[in-house]
């Protein structure tokens, strides 16, 4: 086998285990779709700590995202932290059906969002640190359509089970990690360590953040809006009486459905710039704005699918713009921001946005979604003026 040879075999090994890891990176939505009947075998728990079932593995996940983008790749390999996440995740996705505390179960899936922690940083600088030029914006994209991909299939399999068997059934679709976690361990290569190179300036973590923070805080508010979606569906399709949990898998599945749509447009309208953003978010404000005022499942199955799209163009948008905004050995560091910032979005979604509807003297549902429809239409304004302040400023 030629050097040539050796190296096509090698990005393909990586294409394929990178596309393993995309796969099961939205699998903490599994539980979603069944977030209504949970909250029925618990009537006890209030519907916020409910819902934290689904979103307490991104806020967990954090400590070991900012760990993790230190020290990979310098002091301990990618594969090694790479199959470290994996195997927690898999035990710990699956053991909440063995246990009847609520309190253990949040234990359970706060274990699982520390393995989720382990791999989000690394998804990133292993896609630059193993393409290139070109390369690196059709295996960003492919990863995005693999994600969504994924999350349609857990999703979908999270509320038939639920309904089939029960809600502890909906936590044993986790065996699915399993063919994941074996491709990336006997596929994924050892990216090419990044060093610093003489003439590169040092970047200080607080230069890194400096650097990235723009994309930082513009993932924060999108994950705290985009969250509403996985919150709120269960609940606005029983009240509606649309359906139970597996019609709210299926609209769940149609959100990320559209995701897969998004993660290939992306790679066509990667010349727009930062604009991809903004017509992200007008997508995801006009998405919401027809889960606010649907009629029937049919329409909000049009919604879903909007949203889903502004998804799937802003998860890869925003790596490769922190990507690029720091050198080859930084880039692990930033990515670990950047998704510690979308943990935290999140995590703290539910408590925002319900707190706001509360404010103006609504009840979560549909009045939720009202507050995402103005959050991200100031977001896509904030780029339009962004870009047209800087224009000026270089004329």
């Amino acid at each position: 086998m030629t050097v040539s040879q050796k190296g096509r075999a090698g990005q393909r090994a990586a294409s394929i285990s990178l596309l393993a890891l995309a796969f099961i990176q939205l699998s903490s939505s599994a539980v979603s779709p069944a977030l209504a009947n949970m909250s029925q075998a618990f009537p006890d728990i209030s519907p916020a700590l409910i819902g934290m079932l689904s979103t307490l593995p991104s806020f967990l996940g954090i400590p070991c995202t900012l760990v993790c983008g230190k020290v990979v790749g310098q002091k301990v390999s990618y594969r090694t932290l790479v199959n470290l996440g994996m195997a927690i995740s898999l035990v710990c996705g699956i053991a909440p059906s063995f246990t009847n505390s609520f309190a253990l179960m949040l234990v359970w899936r706060a274990l699982f969002g520390m393995g989720y922690g382990i791999i989000s940083p690394l998804m990133m600088p292993m896609v630059m640190a193993n393409f290139e030029g070109e390369d690196v914006y059709r295996q960003t994209s492919m990863n995005a359509v693999s994600t969504n991909i994924g999350a349609v299939v857990f999703q979908m399999l999270g509320g038939y089970a639920c309904k089939a068997f029960g809600w502890r059934a909906t936590f044993i679709i986790y065996v699915l990690l399993l063919p994941s976690l074996l491709a990336v361990f006997f596929l994924l290569p050892e990216p090419p360590k990044q060093e610093r190179h003489t003439d590169e300036k040092k970047f200080s973590p607080a230069a890194i953040f400096s650097a990235a923070g723009e994309w930082c805080i513009f993932y924060l508010l999108h994950m705290v809006f985009f969250y509403v979606s996985i919150l709120q569906t269960s609940n606005v399709v029983r009240s509606s009486g649309f359906g139970g949990s597996d019609t709210a898998a299926i609209i769940l599945s149609v959100i990320t459905g559209g995701g897969v749509l998004g993660g290939y447009l992306y790679k066509r309208i990667k010349s727009w710039g930062v604009h991809v953003l903004t017509f992200a978010y007008i997508a995801l404000a006009l998405g919401y704005l027809v889960l606010a005022m649907c009629p029937n499942v049919w329409i909000m199955a049009l919604g879903s699918a909007l949203i889903g799209i502004g998804f799937g163009i802003n998860m890869p948008a925003l790596q490769i713009f922190t990507g690029l905004t720091v050198p080859g050995y930084a880039r692990s560091e930033a990515a670990s921001y950047l998704n510690v910032f979308g943990g935290i979005g999140g995590f703290i979604s539910s408590f925002v946005v319900t707190k706001v509807v509360e404010v103006l003297g609504y009840q979560p549902g549909r009045p939720s979604f009202v507050v995402c429809i103005v959050g991200y239409f100031l977001m896509a304004l904030v780029i339009c003026l962004g870009q047209f302040t800087k224009k000026a400023a270089q004329k």
